[in-house]
């Protein structure tokens, strides 16, 4: 008799269900100064409700990876979408910062089982598609996500004047992607072909941990040794971490108080148009890592941060002068900085993990870990020196200081690696 394999989640699906539900976690990047207008609060707890998506997204990000082994892609992303639906409407309906901060932090929780599980399944859908391909698609999920959130809250959130029509609309997207999964979450069922037991010129054959979560594991047969050997040794995990935590403040900065910051400096007051500010930016940093996959690492980097910098330095300046054409440039510098620093760390990353794969699932959740902990500790940071301060002289001082990491990671440098290495 045949066996059968387990059915995967259709690629389509996983796919579609990330967005929606980065769009609904991203929505409320340009509702935050409505709703400290309607209920009064500070500098601080905004930049609190914004971390406490970062406070749910890390534990979702390092648990997900285990339960995984016990239940498939689809039902993880069922009970994380219906979650998201739940926090969206808790958002649409707050009436105090209690209801914000706990909202929140399910959305960032449920982002992080998305997150995981659609990447699981995006690599284990039929038919199964290159790596390269795959990466690329999860990358999209982020970037697509990230820009039609704050966009189409902006549009809602003029058309209404309120901040309960966008949240409403971000719940019933999710449950749509919700009533995706029921009905299009699987995959149909195909014979099983044992795998190949010798040398192989095709792709890489998945283990068995890796084909059912998408974690790589030590039981996949390696792949044809016509592939090139790296030139670089990866630096510490660590170094890579903050490399990717540096530029990943930066569109904290942008996805918290930074719409505020920029309608005060230029005085734009449409929502819509905030939004696509932030959506620009991160729309550069998507086409970005689209186009620049087969930049060698050490140059991405550079790139990235030297970019980065430029982009740290026009928003400060933005922030002096009022003018617009530095808002230009500090949204092309981070969006080009993010795009090329991001990449280039989760290639550095990835290369570390080809090293050392009984260490991959561990290294990977370190690194978005730390990442996101840079992001919410700098906007965080923000909120609260600007409380004590003024919020424009506190954004200008934490740019600065973010501008010296940043040069500091600008010399630090990969090992050369053995030709057999």
């Amino acid at each position: 008799m045949t066996a059968v394999t387990a059915r995967p989640v259709p690629r389509i699906t996983a796919f579609a269900t990330a967005v929606l539900v980065f769009g609904a976690v991203n929505a409320p990047t340009v509702l935050y100064a409505g709703w400290r207008a309607d209920l009064g609060f500070s500098a601080t707890v905004q930049t609190l409700v914004y971390a406490m998506y970062v406070g749910g997204l890390i534990p979702g990000l390092l648990l997900t990876g285990r339960w995984l082994r016990r239940r498939g892609p689809r039902t993880l992303m069922v009970l994380a979408a219906a979650a998201s639906v739940v926090a969206a409407s808790a958002l649409a309906l707050a009436g105090g910062v209690g209801t914000l901060l706990g909202a929140r932090f399910v959305q960032g929780l449920a982002l992080g089982v998305v997150m995981t599980a659609s990447s699981a399944a995006l690599y284990g859908a039929d038919p199964p598609r290159a790596r390269s391909f795959t990466a690329l698609l999860v990358t999209l999920t982020a970037l697509v996500g990230a820009c039609l959130g704050p966009v189409m809250a902006g549009v809602l959130a003029d058309l209404s004047g309120g901040t309960a029509l966008p949240m409403l609309a971000a719940a019933a997207t999710v449950a749509a992607a919700v009533v995706l999964l029921l009905v299009h979450g699987r995959s149909p069922a195909l014979p099983a072909t044992p795998a190949p037991t010798g040398p192989s010129t095709g792709p890489l054959i998945l283990g068995e941990t890796e084909a059912r979560t998408g974690i790589p594991d030590a039981s996949a047969v390696p792949p044809p040794a016509l592939e090139p050997v790296p030139a670089l040794v990866p630096r510490p995990h660590l170094m890579i971490s903050l490399t990717a935590g540096a530029s990943w403040a930066m569109v904290g900065l942008y996805q918290s108080v930074g719409p505020g910051l920029i309608g005060s400096a230029l005085g734009v007051e449409s929502l819509a148009v905030l939004g696509g500010i932030v959506a620009a930016m991160l729309a550069v940093a998507g086409i970005v890592q689209v186009s620049a996959r087969n930049v060698a690492v050490q140059r991405g980097r550079r790139l990235g941060l030297s970019a980065l910098l430029v982009g740290i330095c026009g928003f400060a300046a933005m922030l002096l002068t009022g003018q617009m054409w530095w808002a230009l440039i500090a949204v092309m510098g981070a969006g080009v900085g993010h795009g090329f620093t991001f990449l280039s760390a989760t290639q550095e990353i990835g290369e570390s993990q080809r090293r050392h794969p009984l260490k991959a699932a561990a290294s990977m959740s370190r690194y978005f870990t730390i990442a996101y902990l840079c992001l919410a500790a700098f906007t965080l940071l923000l909120g609260i020196v600007g409380d004590l301060w003024s919020m424009v002289p506190a954004a200008v001082t934490l740019l600065g200081i973010l501008a010296a990491g940043c040069v500091a990671m600008l010399f630090s440098r990969n090992a050369t690696a053995s030709p057999r290495s």
